[in-house]
């Protein structure tokens, strides 16, 4: 069953008939309420249940405030693309990149510059991905800047 099916069943439910977007959107917030309650009450099983059951209904709401959900889910995994922030380490370097834009790059030359780099990622609110160690030229203490030099001291004898 794709989705447009699933909404089309979900729609024509009589548990999910309502007279008004308001009236919806009163059913939407009483279940997401209980959800609420349920988990402050340490209840994670009800508060599921419940969060199950307010899915429909966010749904419903949706459709009578004329919002189609298949275009709403599909715009905002493009936003989520455009504003997910990553820090790459990779060997002795950090790239910056805003989806799919590099916005900035450094060199990493001590232990005090990696925490700075964690320290940074967890204030800008980015995602942390130190690439494996395989991934780099370490046999010789190379990184992957791009030169052909040693970039930490690790120097060659």
């Amino acid at each position: 069953m794709d989705l447009q099916e699933a909404l089309a069943k979900i729609w024509e439910d009589p548990r999910y008939q309502t007279k008004s977007p308001l009236e919806a959107l009163k059913h939407l917030n009483e279940e997401v309420t209980e959800a609420l309650i349920a988990w402050l009450r340490s209840d994670q099983i009800r508060a599921r249940q419940e969060l199950t059951e307010a899915f429909p209904k966010i749904l419903v709401a949706l459709r009578l405030l004329d919002i189609d959900p298949v275009e709403l889910i599909q715009e905002k995994a493009k936003q989520a693309n455009r504003r997910q922030r990553i820090m790459y380490i990779v060997g002795n370097r950090v790239e910056v990149r805003v989806g799919d834009e590099l916005r900035g790059s450094w060199t990493v030359w001590s232990e005090e510059d990696l925490k700075e780099v964690h320290r940074l990622a967890e204030e800008f609110d980015c995602q942390l991905i130190q690439a494996p160690e395989e991934s780099t030229n370490t046999a010789y203490g190379y990184g992957t800047n791009g030169y052909d030099r040693p970039t930490s001291s690790k120097i060659p004898r």
